[in-house]
């Protein structure tokens, strides 16, 4: 079989790029259900979260999809410019595939290198994809692997020590803007895990309030109850704005809920006093000119990525002890995948000769009973060229449309794999295998 990952990822592509062709779980569910009908004879897995999008896929080796199909798919599939897609996109076949997904399950190709939960959206992906049904023996393979190496390198080494999250890394962004916490206002908008995460990390900080804000009312509440805080309406989301000192943001909102427009009226209610805003939403949730309102700090996923990049380099230690985990399972999972591919072949091979035989016997067995004996042994005979012309039908058609370059490569395999050349040579010139050769356009 062969694998594929194609995509993009914060190395390749800017936040305004990444947010449009990122999915939440539904989106690739049924993104994959579309592609599995389309290509029923491929495995496809699809991990989509706000720094990466990537297609997983095995196929036979002239099947489909191909990589252009893959992008010509998801560039309709959230309206993207197809030329702006491709010039952004990164593809690896092979034992590469394999070897990039144990990278990003271990945490070496976040933006914040070792990070946590990119395993858990690793995994996330894989179960959506099970569900769908998209995924067979080859990439349920890859995947657990993949996620077993990502454990085994946070355990075994101290890649994932210090700061190994987005939210912790904005938390530390906010702690060069403000001396203490003791007297501000944090609003949290959204409700999800990247929330929670957030939350977590400025609770330890202890600000005067932290307001939770999202559309539904249960899932703040819910987080309220579990760190504390207090619960605000999403309906009065201006008067929390104009309350807060630092707003972190990360709602699934497939449009920007606060534009330029919107927060210009609230400047003076604010009284024009800073406001410092994280948005690690992607898409993402204030419109980029907020930012160039006074008073108003701005910082999205991307401007992290350069602030965390010092992090980055001062980590490069663990890599390598990261990558001598990696290297060794890369080379086991692709020489299983393709033995167990293999493994099938021969078994499809052997099931479909053993039903040439049962059927080609079946059709003489008829003739014998009341056969003489030179006439069955005659029967026997044409039996066993008809078996022998049965077979060799397709891989014979096959040969004789091959180019030069394929007839070499042919040749060797069938030497190898039939001890040919150990065959003297007046054995190959018999009338028996001519006649195979002349009986063969109608053997079927």
């Amino acid at each position: 079989m062969h694998l594929i990952c194609v995509g993009i990822s914060h190395k390749t592509a800017p936040v305004e790029l990444r947010e449009r062709v990122a999915l939440n779980a539904d989106g690739v569910a049924d993104a994959l259900r579309e592609l599995h009908t389309r290509h029923p004879a491929a495995e496809i897995a699809l991990v989509s979260t706000c720094n990466r999008t990537e297609f997983y896929t095995a196929r036979p080796l002239h099947g489909h999809p191909r990589v252009d199909e893959l992008v010509e798919f998801l560039a309709a599939k959230r309206d993207v410019d197809i030329d702006r897609l491709t010039e952004a996109l990164y593809h690896h076949d092979n034992d590469r595939a394999i070897r990039h997904l144990m990278r990003v399950s271990a945490g070496l190709e976040s933006m914040v290198i070792g990070e946590g939960q990119i395993i858990g959206q690793v995994r996330e992906a894989y179960d959506v994809a099970q569900q769908v049904g998209s995924v067979g023996g080859v990439l349920h393979k890859v995947f657990q692997n993949a996620l077993a190496i990502g454990k085994r390198v946070r355990t075994e080494t101290e890649i994932g020590s210090g700061r190994t999250s987005v939210a912790s890394v904005a938390v530390d962004f906010a702690r060069h803007v403000f001396r203490k916490f003791d007297d501000k206002t944090l609003l949290v908008i959204g409700a999800g895990k990247m929330t929670e995460l957030t939350l977590r990390h400025f609770r330890e900080l202890n600000p005067q309030r932290v307001l939770v804000c999202n559309r539904s009312a249960d899932k703040a509440e819910a987080i309220v109850a579990e760190h504390g805080g207090e619960v605000a309406p999403f309906e009065k989301l201006d008067d929390h704005l104009v309350e807060a000192d630092i707003v972190i943001s990360s709602t699934g909102s497939r449009d920007a809920i606060v534009t330029a427009d919107r927060f210009k009226p609230l400047l003076k209610r604010r009284r024009f006093r800073n406001l410092y805003i994280i948005d690690i939403a992607v898409p993402r949730d204030f419109e980029p000119a907020v930012g160039e309102l006074a008073n108003v700090w701005l910082h999205d996923l991307d401007d992290l990525q350069r602030a965390i990049a010092g992090d980055a380099a001062a980590r490069n230690g663990q890599v390598g002890a990261a990558e001598s985990i990696i290297e060794p399972a890369v080379a086991q999972t692709y020489e299983s995948v393709q033995t167990g591919d293999l493994n099938d072949l021969i078994r499809r091979l052997r099931q479909r000769l053993h039903d040439i035989g049962a059927s080609e016997t079946q059709r003489t067995l008829g003739k014998l009973r009341d056969a003489d004996p030179d006439t069955q042994a005659k029967l026997l005979d044409e039996l066993s060229h008809r078996l022998v012309n049965k077979i060799l039908h397709r891989p014979l058609s096959e040969l004789n449309r091959t180019s030069a370059m394929q007839s070499a490569m042919y040749a060797t395999a069938l030497r190898r794999l039939f001890e040919l050349d150990a065959l003297d040579a007046e054995d190959l010139d018999t009338p028996e295998t001519n006649r195979v050769e002349d009986d063969d356009a109608g053997a079927e």
